[in-house]
């Protein structure tokens, strides 16, 4: 009993001890009412348990800090201005939290006066988030492609590595543009990406082994270019586009992308075949993407009769880009002849003056997610740029006020269990895209979007390079970038089989 009682209170002591030698939180303080300025806002933001540590940077020059979070049954603090909890401490606490909160108290000291601004809370749900991210990493260059990567990150810390890239890969007189990540279902070891120029083609991983395709046939506009994986066949769904840029000497946006052509393929990986869905030459199809069950294909569709027959296809349609304007449409996938039923319209944004694209259905098919801006159909640039979502039990529509900003939002994506989304968004500094994500609850609520949290808080101030197209998987990418090179270089791109 002596001796039991002995370790209790050696344990007891040790525990007083190092909570004794941590930082000190100040017990004289002044509270204010006034909120306190970090980067990144994670002020009353909501999180998943498993997600890695919200580290943020006070903004508010003083002589010295202290910052405590409170948990369930334990706390954390520091003396730094810098607020970086140790990713094993903070998993402690979020999963205690779960389905509570942990509050944020922030204390500053100008001259002998201490205040402590107003506490705030980090709600925690209770459900996780897919355990990996995708997204590729690009400078606004717009010509070249050396340091282009795509890259993968694990959201439970800070782990991060490139899939493929050109500098790792192909070196700098090699470089060529990648892009279109895209996995069926979420699992990583289905996956396509498109290499461009050099060594083109689409390089296709399914289940260990990797090949590279050129889709492209006599027929099609171009190869395939926006993929939607079938969510259980060996099928892949992509629009061919004939796009082009033009860039703004005035106007704040920058950039416009224009979608000249589009059409809609199929694509059988096991036979590599492709098989085009016929449409109105008239209508420019893009961005399509698969329902949850697999039985409708939903895409963006712009009805954009040109004036000009001579087939001066940029020209006209750089001086009329804002008249273009897309709808979302669906079309029933008939799973045993492979084909699809006539167009039925979904959401009618050019009746309202606006444009939809980027269609995501969440995965209990109840909500589909989508941008909509002014005119268009890349709205990566496009200060309107919002993010809606559609009830499709009810057809209701409504603006996501919770998440969307006064810069441009887009590219978004559901975790495979629909409580979360990701989204790109401009929001800091309207030059560069970075990932939020969102929680949205089984009535489609959302809530309060954090930034991707990064080791060294402040990173995004500084980095030069934006994310596109964020994607969640259930694990890593186990192919290595050099696997995938050597596919790259050392295979002839395999033509595919148009059916029909």
């Amino acid at each position: 009993m002596e001796k039991k009682f002995g370790k209790l209170l050696a344990g007891c002591f040790a525990a007083l001890a190092c909570f004794s030698c941590g930082p000190q939180i100040p017990t004289n303080y002044t509270d204010s009412t006034d909120a306190a300025a970090i980067y990144p806002d994670y002020r009353d933001v909501t999180i998943p348990p498993n997600i890695a540590p919200l580290r943020f940077v006070v903004d508010e020059e003083a002589d010295a800090y202290a910052v405590r979070i409170s948990g369930t049954n334990d706390e954390w603090t520091t003396d730094k201005r810098e607020v970086t909890p140790d990713v094993d401490e903070w998993h402690d606490m979020t999963r205690q939290a779960r389905g509570r909160s942990l509050s944020v108290e922030i204390f500053v000291k100008h001259g002998e006066e201490w205040t402590r601004r107003a506490p705030f809370r980090i709600h925690v749900a209770e459900e996780d988030i897919d355990p990996y991210m995708s997204y590729r990493l690009i400078s606004p260059s717009y010509v070249t492609y050396h340091d282009l990567t795509i890259n993968q990150r694990n959201l439970t810390n800070f782990d991060e590595r490139v899939i493929y890239g050109n500098l790792l890969n192909m070196g700098v007189n090699g470089a060529h543009c990648i892009n279109c990540h895209s996995y069926q279902d979420y699992n990583p070891a289905r996956m396509q990406f498109h290499v461009r120029e050099n060594y083109g083609g689409t390089v296709i991983a399914y289940d260990g082994k990797v090949t590279k395709v050129n889709l492209k046939t006599d027929s099609l506009i171009s190869a395939g270019v926006y993929p939607a994986w079938h969510p259980r066949k060996k099928l892949i769904a992509y629009s061919v586009n004939q796009t082009g840029q033009t860039f703004h000497t005035r106007d704040l946006q920058k950039i416009e992308v224009q979608d000249m052509r589009s059409d809609l393929i199929l694509y059988d990986v096991e036979r590599n075949e492709v098989t085009r869905i016929m449409g109105d030459p008239d209508e420019m199809e893009v961005f399509p993407w698969w329902s949850p069950d697999g039985k409708y294909l939903y895409y963006a569709s712009a009805h954009f009769l040109r004036k000009d027959t001579s087939e001066n296809l940029e020209k006209e349609t750089i001086l009329r880009y804002k008249e273009i304007k897309y709808n979302l449409y669906r079309r029933r996938f008939d799973a045993a002849r492979h084909t699809v039923d006539s167009a039925e319209l979904v959401v009618n944004a050019s009746a309202i003056g606006k444009s939809a694209t980027r269609p995501r259905i969440s995965p209990d098919g109840r909500y589909l997610m989508f941008t909509m801006g002014d005119y268009g159909v890349f709205h990566i640039w496009h200060k309107d740029a919002d993010l809606y979502l559609m009830d499709l039990r009810t057809r209701k529509i409504r603006p996501l006020a919770e998440i969307n900003s006064d810069e441009a939002e887009s590219g978004c994506a559901w975790s495979s269990n629909g409580r979360w989304v990701v989204f790109c968004s401009r929001r800091n500094d309207g030059n560069y895209t970075r990932p939020f994500i969102a929680y949205i609850d089984k009535s489609g609520q959302e809530r309060k979007p954090f930034e991707l949290p990064q080791e060294i808080p402040d990173k995004h101030r500084r980095f030069m390079r934006s994310y596109n197209i964020p994607e969640f998987m259930k694990g890593p990418v186990d192919i290595t970038p050099q696997e995938f090179a050597s596919a790259v270089k050392g295979l002839d791109a395999q033509p595919a089989r148009q059916t029909n």
